[in-house]
């Protein structure tokens, strides 16, 4: 299965999040971070490794929190370490393939189930300081891995399965940064998030494989040391 790369503009960006507007001119200055972000989950193909393939849909409300480090390398530049959670809601399937006869290809069928990933990643970031003023844009991108806790539920019971596992990951993401008061600023950005093909196993333990591939809007806050 695939490992896309997003739309592909993204993939020029280099890496940011939630840097200081403020500070960002000051080297070796340091940075903590919260960040929430409102995520939408791009729908993805399973595979399965004998009885069924389908594709699956997620609902709209995913959502997704993180707490990071930064350090200000120059006047450009900087560097952070990312600790994060995610979370999506399945909401349907449709078969594309299942040799029990189940179901027939074409079918929708409502479904449950989470896609939940813990991550650790690190980011490198560029400010781009094409004008003087408060707001600060910026580009990033960064890598690392994601724990992946995956279920789903089905009415019928065939493919029911809950697994995880740890995957390579990446992100690129853009947005801006301003101040909001001494030694305090706010980021508001978009961030594109897409794994490594994972394998999980049904209760059956027949193993599938497919991905996640998540665009999120975040709001962060930064506290600068």
């Amino acid at each position: 299965m695939r490992l896309s790369l997003a739309p592909a503009i993204l993939a020029t960006l280099g890496a940011a999040t939630f840097a200081s507007v403020a500070l960002a001119s000051d080297y070796g200055v340091a940075y903590l971070g919260l960040r929430s972000s409102y995520i939408a989950t791009e729908g993805a193909e399973t595979a399965g490794s004998v009885a069924f393939d389908y594709n699956e849909e997620y609902a709209t409300d995913g959502f997704g929190a993180a707490v990071f480090m930064g350090w200000v390398l120059d006047k450009n530049f900087r560097l952070e370490i990312e600790g994060g959670y995610r979370s999506a809601d399945l909401d349907e399937v449709t078969i594309v393939r299942d040799d029990t006869a189940t179901y027939a290809a074409g079918d929708v069928v409502d479904v449950g189930g989470t896609a939940q990933a813990g991550t650790a990643m690190v980011n490198f970031y560029y400010d781009i300081h094409l004008f003087d003023g408060a707001i600060l844009p910026w580009i990033g991108a960064g890598l690392g891995g994601a724990y992946v806790d995956y279920s789903i539920d089905e009415p019928s019971g065939q493919f029911n399965s809950k697994d995880n596992s740890w995957v390579f990951a990446y992100q690129f993401m853009a947005g801006v940064t301003f101040p909001v008061a001494e030694g305090i600023s706010m980021s508001a950005g978009y961030r594109y998030f897409q794994t490594q093909d994972f394998v999980y196993e049904d209760v059956f333990a027949e193993e599938h494989e497919t991905d996640l591939t998540q665009h999120s809007f975040d709001l962060g806050l930064q506290f600068h040391l």
